[in-house]
C-alpha cells in the first residue's frame, strides 16, 4: 500500500505508545487481521497476525518498545507502516503528508546514482537475522524513487516481502520507495530449521547480551543468566534453539581440546554483501554500486564454557565417582556406571548432555589414573580394562551393553573353569543351567529394550507438558492483559458517565437561559410595536394635502408663480 514506509524513529512518543497499545491489546491472529485492513490491499493476514502475538508471548506478554515490532521477522517496512497506519487511526490518503509534508511525489533532477547499505544490528549475534536497508540517492542528496536494485550476498539468504510475497535467496532485486530506501532481511539459519517461535525465544535471549563487549569475560554474568535461563524446565524452545546452534559446532567446541580460549576471543563469522543499482529500462546496466561486510559474534563457545562450569559445580561428578568406588566390592563397575547414568540422564537438554558426558570421561580417567592400591587385584583389572570403555556408553536411558557383554563373558568363562571339577553326572545339569542363563540374559536383553522404549516415551511426555506448560503461561498472561483492559474500559466508561451528567446539567442551565432571553425578547418586540403604533398616529396630521391650481388673473395680466411648496416634517424617530 504505501510507498513512503515509516520506521521507529519517525514516530513520537505518544504515536509509540499508541502503536504498543494497540498491539498489546490484541487477543487474537483473527483480530490483528481485521483491525489492519485497507480496502484493495494485501492485509497483515492471520500468519504474521500469529508472528506477531508469539513475538509478544516470548516478550513476557506484552511489546514494550516500538523497536521490537520492526525487528519481528517478515514484518518489514510496508507492514510496520500498515500497523502503525492503523494503530493511529490515519487517514490512508493524507498520512504521507502528516508524516513527511511538503511534495514527496514531486519529479527529481538526475544527477547521478549513489548506493549505500546499511546494516542493524552490527555486529549482531549468531542467530540474529539482520535488517539491510540499501538507500539510493543522486549526487545532489535527494532520494531516488522506483530504482531497482539488485542486493547479493555470499553467506545466508536474503528475505524482501512486497504483500503477502516472499522473495528470498542469496541475490534479490527490490525497488526503492518514495525515500530512496528498500529494506530487506539477511538470515543465517542453522542445519535444523527452527520454528516462530523457537526463533523468538532465541532472539529475546541474545538480546540480554551486549554486543559490543570487547571478549566474553566481560559477559560472565549475562551467560550465566542465559544458562539459568536454558535449564528452566518452562524454556523447551529456547533449549531447542541452543541445542540446534550447538550441535551445528559440536566437534569445533564441545569436542574441542582446548575450550578455554572461547574465553578470551569471539570467533567471527562475516559475509560480503553487494548492493547494485540498475537502470530502470530493464538492460540491467549497473548504475552505482555499495559494498558492506556483515559480521556475527559466534556465542556458542562461551556460552558452553559458562554452562560446563556450572554443570561442575552443581552436579560434582568427580567427587561422586569417587565415593562411589570407596566401597570395593564385586559391584564396584556398575556402582560407577550407575553414577554416571544418573548425573548424564539429570541433565535437560541435549547441550547439557553433550558437557554431562565429556565431564563423565574426564572424571572416570583422572580415577583410573589415581591411586587404586586400596581396591583388590580384580576391582583393579576391572576399571582399567573396561571403565573407560564403558564410560563413553553411557547415555541419559542406559549404561550401555559393553559392560553387560563383559560381565556375562566372566561368568561364563569362570564356569568353563570350573567343569573339569564337576563330576560327569553333574555336567548335563551344567549345560541346562548354562542354557536357563542363556534365556534368563535373552530375557533381560528384552526388557531392557522395553525399558529404554519407555524412557524415550516419558521423555516425550515431559516435552510435551513442558509445551503445554508454556502455552498454559501464555494464555494466563492473556488474561491477564484482558482483566486490565477490562478495568481500563471501566473506568473510562465511570469517566464518561460524569461527563455525561455534567454536559446534562449544563443543557438545562442552558436551555433556562435561552427561555429568559426568548421571554425578555418578546416583551421587547411588544414594546416596539406599542411605539410603531405611536409614531404611526403621531405623523398622520402632518402629510401634504394635494396642492389647487390658482384662479387665471383678469385683463390678461401676468400671473404670479406659485408659491414653493414647503417641504414636509420629517418625522422625528423616538428612542424606543
Amino acid at each position: 500500500m504505501p510507498i513512503v514506509y515509516l520506521e521507529p524513529s519517525d514516530l513520537s512518543a505518544d504515536q509509540a505508545q499508541r502503536v504498543l497499545d494497540f498491539l498489546n491489546r490484541a487477543s487474537s491472529a483473527q483480530q490483528l487481521n481485521i483491525d489492519i485492513e485497507f480496502p484493495g490491499e494485501p492485509d497483515i493476514g492471520i500468519r504474521l497476525g500469529q508472528r506477531l502475538l508469539d513475538a509478544r508471548a516470548a516478550l513476557g506478554g506484552s511489546f514494550t518498545q516500538i523497536s521490537q515490532v520492526r525487528a519481528i521477522r517478515l514484518i518489514g517496512p510496508e507492514r510496520f507502516t500498515e500497523i502503525c497506519v492503523a494503530a493511529l487511526g490515519l487517514d490512508v490518503r493524507r498520512w504521507v503528508e502528516l508524516f513527511y509534508g511538503g511534495a514527496p511525489l514531486a519529479p527529481q533532477t538526475e544527477t547521478g546514482l549513489s548506493v549505500a547499505i546499511t546494516l542493524r544490528p552490527q555486529p549482531a549475534w549468531l542467530g540474529q537475522p539482520l535488517m539491510l536497508t540499501v538507500s539510493v540517492r543522486d549526487h545532489g542528496g535527494s532520494a531516488r524513487m522506483g530504482v531497482p536494485v539488485a542486493v547479493h550476498t555470499g553467506l545466508g539468504t536474503l528475505v524482501a516481502m512486497y504483500g503477502f510475497s516472499r522473495i528470498e535467496g542469496e541475490a534479490v532485486t527490490v525497488i526503492t520507495g518514495i525515500d530512496g530506501t528498500a529494506d530487506l532481511e539477511l538470515v543465517v539459519e542453522p542445519s535444523e530449521p527452527l520454528s516462530e517461535i523457537q526463533q523468538s525465544a532465541l532472539e529475546h535471549a541474545l538480546g540480554g547480551l551486549d554486543a559490543a563487549a570487547p571478549d566474553p569475560q566481560k559477559l560472565n554474568d549475562a551467560f550465566a543468566a542465559m544458562v539459568d535461563t536454558y535449564l528452566q524446565e518452562r524454556s523447551y524452545n529456547l533449549r531447542r534453539a541452543v541445542d540446534v546452534w550447538v550441535r551445528d559446532q559440536r566437534e569445533a567446541m564441545v569436542d574441542s581440546v582446548n575450550p578455554t580460549r572461547w574465553a578470551f576471543a569471539w570467533p567471527v563469522k562475516s559475509v560480503l554483501l553487494q548492493a547494485d543499482a540498475l537502470a530502470a529500462d530493464g538492460s540491467g546496466n549497473m548504475l552505482a554500486r555499495a559494498v558492506a561486510t556483515a559480521t556475527w559474534k559466534n556465542w556458542v563457545g562461551a556460552w558452553l564454557l559458562a554452562l560446563d562450569g556450572y554443570l561442575q559445580r552443581s552436579g560434582k561428578i568427580a567427587e561422586a565417582l569417587a565415593a562411589a568406588s570407596q566401597g570395593g566390592d564385586g559391584k564396584l563397575l556398575g556402582n560407577l556406571l550407575g553414577q554416571a547414568q544418573r548425573f548424564v540422564a539429570a541433565q535437560p537438554g541435549r547441550a547439557a548432555e553433550w558437557l554431562g558426558r565429556k565431564q563423565v570421561q574426564t572424571a572416570v580417567r583422572d580415577l583410573v589414573s589415581g591411586d587404586l592400591t586400596r581396591l583388590g587385584a580384580e576391582a583393579q583389572v576391572d576399571l582399567l580394562t573396561q571403565l573407560e570403555v564403558a564410560a563413553d556408553e553411557v547415555r541419559p536411558t542406559s549404561i550401555g551393553s559393553y559392560t553387560l557383554v563383559t560381565q556375562t563373558r566372566k561368568s561364563l568363562v569362570k564356569d568353563i573353569g570350573n567343569l573339569g571339577l564337576i563330576e560327569d553326572g553333574k555336567l548335563l545339569q551344567m549345560r541346562e543351567l548354562v542354557s536357563d542363563i542363556q534365556r534368563q540374559a535373552a530375557l533381560v536383553d528384552q526388557q531392557a529394550r522395553q525399558i529404554g522404549t519407555l524412557a524415550t516415551a516419558v521423555q516425550t511426555d515431559r516435552q510435551f507438558i513442558a509445551q503445554q506448560l508454556e502455552l498454559f503461561n501464555q494464555q494466563r498472561t492473556q488474561l491477564s492483559g484482558q482483566i486490565g483492559q477490562f478495568t481500563q474500559l471501566a473506568s473510562q466508561f465511570e469517566q464518561t458517565s460524569r461527563s455525561v451528567s455534567a454536559q446534562v446539567g449544563q443543557f438545562n442551565t442552558d436551555l433556562a437561559n435561552f427561555q429568559r432571553n426568548t421571554t425578555q425578547l418578546n416583551t421587547r418586540i411588544d414594546r416596539l410595536q406599542t411605539d410603531l403604533v405611536d409614531v404611526n398616529r403621531r405623523i398622520a396630521p402632518l402629510i401634504v394635502q394635494p396642492i389647487r391650481a390658482p384662479a387665471a388673473p383678469a385683463d390678461g395680466a401676468a400671473a404670479d408663480p406659485p408659491p414653493a411648496p414647503s417641504p414636509p416634517a420629517r418625522p422625528r424617530r423616538r428612542k424606543p
